[in-house]
């Protein structure tokens, strides 16, 4: 990812995000991310990406204005997958969307869970739904690369003796039958999503800004770098390191700050920053929609 001027960041300035546009998301009509993309904008013509890599490329090479994709779930974790992808990509986040996730064991009829042989659905989502899994250990968990795919996979596939793991509207989608509810390990099961763009837009109410630095490997450099957003009294809601490829444990680190870039003291911090560090790459200035 190549380092962005932080000094014209300013001129990205934009009066709101546009109603209807063209967004990419990972999956089929009824995934996790065309529902963040659907609560994003109130007419997305949304185009479905195989692979995260793919919602990357669309945006990258101008198929579609944006794309929307899972970065963390408050049960599993980091998306690590995509947090690879951000190192590949020139692109910037322009709104982040939560999500409350209540997954469902979807089947073709009604059956009892003793009858149910196997299960599908998407790595994090098993991790998401890990003691439910424990407490069936008769059933085979099988990884599939979308819930949604999972699904339809179940419909189309005649079986009564599989399931799937996905949302309550994928049961009205591929008209399948929801045997249990909220299998998740948590009634509060949330996941941000963020829509990324290849052209810098900031919009009123911005409050949260994205970095990414590499920063030199030594002693006592990344507390330098921490000391900085301590010393302004900004609250660092996430902290994300991810290894640098080719390198000899070298990291990328990436940085989550409740600010916003009007104020004069973030953008002098962010200008030291890109000044002080190997590469700081500003990802945006934005706000977090809940559905």
């Amino acid at each position: 990812m190549d380092n962005i001027d932080i000094i014209n960041i300013k001129e990205c300035r934009k009066p709101d995000l546009q109603k209807s546009a063209t967004v990419a998301c990972q999956g089929v009509k009824g995934a996790y991310s065309q529902i963040a993309a659907s609560a994003a904008f109130e007419q997305p013509d949304i185009m479905y990406m195989r692979t995260f890599d793919g919602v990357f490329r669309a945006v990258d090479k101008g198929l579609c204005k944006y794309g929307v994709l899972p970065v963390e779930n408050s049960t599993a974790g980091s998306v690590t997958d995509v947090y690879d992808l951000m190192k590949k990509y020139n692109f910037y986040i322009v709104r982040s969307v939560k999500v409350c996730i209540s997954h469902m064991l979807l089947a073709n009829k009604k059956i009892a869970v003793s009858g149910i042989k196997e299960i599908y659905t998407h790595d994090q989502t098993s991790h998401q739904c890990s003691k439910f899994l424990e407490e069936n250990p008769h059933i085979k968990l099988n990884i599939w690369a979308n819930n949604a795919t999972a699904a339809k996979f179940v419909a189309d596939s005649g079986r009564d003796d599989i399931a799937a793991i996905a949302s309550e509207s994928c049961a009205n989608l591929y008209n399948l039958t929801v045997v249990a509810r909220n299998v998740q390990n948590n009634k509060n099961n949330y996941t941000r999503f963020i829509c990324i763009s290849k052209e810098c837009e900031i919009f009123d109410n911005a409050d949260k800004i994205s970095l990414m630095a590499t920063l030199e490997n030594r002693p006592g450099a990344l507390y330098e770098a921490l000391k900085q957003f301590a010393e302004l009294k900004l609250n660092l809601v996430k902290l994300e390191s991810r290894p640098i490829e080719g390198t000899d444990f070298e990291f990328m680190f990436y940085f989550d700050v409740q600010a916003n870039i009007e104020n004069e003291s973030v953008y002098d911090l962010l200008t030291r920053l890109k000044q002080n560090t190997i590469n700081t790459v500003f990802l945006g200035n934005y706000s977090e929609i809940s559905v």
